[in-house]
This record gives C-alpha cells, sequence and structure tokens, in this order.
C-alpha cells in the first residue's frame, strides 16, 4: 500500500493482490481515523458482495471469481466502540461490460486501487439497531 496525507484526508493506492478492505481497516487504526468517506476506483480480484435481507436481517453473500473493473466504491469508515467498520458498496464490471453491484466484504486489489479517504471532523459512531439488524450512525440532531 502507498498513501499520502492531503488536505481534506488521505489518498491510498493499493498494490496488486492487496486486500483492499483489511487493509483500510488498518489504516484506519494506524491512522486514528475516526470519520471519513470513501470513494474508490480501480480494479478488483475475487470480491465479494452482500444483499441485506431486511425481513430475515441477514445478508446472502457471493464471491464474483476473477478480475473485475470497480466501476464505483462509495461509503464510510466510522467506529463501532474501538473498532473501526467499514460500510462500503462496490460497483464492479466485467469483460463484457455487465455490472454487479452490492455491499463490499472482501477483494484484492486487481491493477491498482486507488482510494480517496476523505476525513470528518467528527467521531462517526455506529450503535446496534434492534429494528434494523445493524450497527447504524448514531447521530446527535
Amino acid at each position: 500500500m502507498q498513501w499520502k496525507a492531503v488536505r481534506e484526508g488521505f489518498v491510498i493506492r493499493f498494490l496488486h493482490g492487496e486486500d483492499v478492505v483489511g487493509g483500510l481497516l488498518d489504516f484506519a487504526v494506524a491512522h486514528r481515523v475516526e470519520g471519513a468517506w470513501v470513494n474508490a476506483l480501480g480494479a478488483i480480484a475475487d470480491p465479494e458482495l452482500g444483499y441485506y435481507h431486511l425481513d430475515r436481517r441477514e445478508y446472502t453473500r457471493q464471491v464474483f471469481p476473477g478480475e473485475w473493473e470497480i466501476t464505483a466504491i462509495v461509503g464510510n469508515l466510522g467506529r463501532f466502540g474501538n473498532d473501526p467498520v467499514l460500510h462500503v458498496h462496490a460497483t464492479i464490471g466485467a469483460v463484457d461490460f455487465s455490472t454487479r453491484g452490492g455491499h463490499l466484504f472482501a477483494g484484492g486489489a486487481g491493477a491498482t486501487c486507488e482510494v480517496f479517504l476523505r476525513l470528518l471532523d467528527a467521531r462517526l459512531e455506529r450503535k446496534p439497531d434492534p429494528e434494523v439488524g445493524l450497527n447504524l450512525w448514531a447521530l446527535d440532531g
């Protein structure tokens, strides 16, 4: 991983094969990121995407083998207690230009994965929401 601090946060480049999701969580720990917005593009290998079923309170998860273009990764990085939590969705494109999308659980960088981590000026805390079954933002206002 290569990274550089910029005015609003960090730009990060994952090298071929590096774990994108785990790498962002490790980066958040190392740099004490309490809240950030995430945007990324590039390529991803063997991404695991998910779809949340509210009625069952569980994800259907599927790995998409091979190399895929990242047409967009968007989401946020916050905290659940002391642990960083990444909530990002990805849209990925295949060689035939078809696309898939969902919550991104895992994937290795393809040729590259370029991330903009825009720091927020406040901690983005998550707390359990029993109605939905997920840890959601706990906002003051």
